[in-house]
């Protein structure tokens, strides 16, 4: 099986469309056909239910496709590294972050490059969920995130960095209807939310809305905080957030007030592998230590 083959598959199933995949990747129609008949031989199934009039993925077909893309993601970040390599990036490093935590990664990657130039970080924006589960797996060297997110990791040890507060952020036109010393004037308004999946920040929430006597009127999730923070813009309803993100994301039509408590704060910490084989990782460790222990 062939990278041509999974971009092709990828295409196809994407499109559902054989011929704008040829206009694609400049090949002709029948090529396209050949070679995802060449990728079903190899799996032994059909990827595809074919009739005159429509295209449309098999079970299999659906199954495959998160694998075909992984496996594209992988193969592609293959060859940048080795790109990066003959252009001497000698070292690298792979870090996970919260969006929240973008300038302090920010200001420890600054000093990396100013320091060491030839190292190549890599940097994924996670959310929580997805976050946790690739720290279990160590998929990665480093990690920014909310400390109570997890209390241990095998191989990795812990930094705090920053302590911020969860905030209500609404919409302009409501502020005036809305008392944070009276949280009854906020249950009266419509809630929007991150995904349940995001189990900290739902719990956390809750929490926060049970200890001042409401129940949260929750009308959509998002599966990212931008997109609660678009919704909050428009006036759908409210939402309760890490403070760190109006300075990441504000809109034009929000204010983001204070939630006064300990049930607020939001301590976050970095998480770094105790052993490896790579020097990168562990001058990357140091800059971080000599950062934020300068914050105590």
């Amino acid at each position: 099986m062939s990278k041509l083959q999974y971009q092709l598959f990828v295409s196809v199933a994407n499109t559902l469309n054989f011929s704008r995949t040829a206009e694609k990747f400049f090949i002709s129609q029948p090529a396209v056909t050949h070679h995802i008949k060449m990728l079903e031989n190899s799996l032994g199934v059909k990827l595809f239910n074919r009739t005159s009039k429509k295209i449309a993925l098999t079970n299999e077909g659906s199954e495959f496709l998160p694998y075909a893309n992984h496996a594209l993601d992988v193969i592609t970040n293959g060859e940048a590294r080795i790109r990066n390599i003959t252009q001497g990036k000698l070292g690298h490093i792979r870090i996970a972050a919260l969006s929240t935590t973008t300038q302090q990664l920010t200001a420890c990657l600054d000093v990396l490059y100013e320091k060491y130039p030839s190292i190549q970080a890599d940097v994924d924006l996670l959310e929580g969920k997805e976050l946790i589960s690739s720290l279990q797996k160590g998929t990665y060297d480093f990690y920014f995130l909310i400390a109570d997110m997890v209390s241990q990791a095998e191989h990795y040890e812990s930094i705090p960095i920053f302590t911020d507060s969860l905030e209500l952020f609404v919409n302009k036109s409501i502020v005036k209807s809305i008392d944070m010393t009276d949280w009854t004037t906020i249950a009266r308004h419509p809630f929007v939310s991150v995904a349940r999946t995001d189990t900290w920040l739902t719990n956390r929430i809750r929490t926060i809305c049970r200890n001042r006597g409401i129940v949260p009127n929750i009308i959509n999730y998002y599966n990212r905080p931008e997109a609660a923070i678009i919704s909050v813009n428009t006036g759908v309803g409210i939402a309760i957030l890490p403070g760190e993100l109006k300075n990441l994301f504000l809109r034009p039509n929000i204010v983001a007030l204070p939630i006064h408590g300990e049930d607020a704060k939001v301590n976050y910490s970095f998480w770094g592998r105790t052993e490896s084989r790579s020097n990168s990782v562990a001058l990357f460790k140091e800059i971080v230590a000599s950062m934020f222990s300068k914050e105590d």
